[in-house]
């Protein structure tokens, strides 16, 4: 369950760091 469960936390990290990323670059260039 924890071996599943991980990998699926990773990428909503990963995911969640982009979308940060990005809303920060769209506020900067506003």
């Amino acid at each position: 369950m924890a071996l599943l469960l991980f990998p699926l936390l990773l990428g909503a990290v990963f995911v969640l760091a982009i979308g940060l990323f990005f809303t920060l670059r769209a506020v900067k260039l506003i």
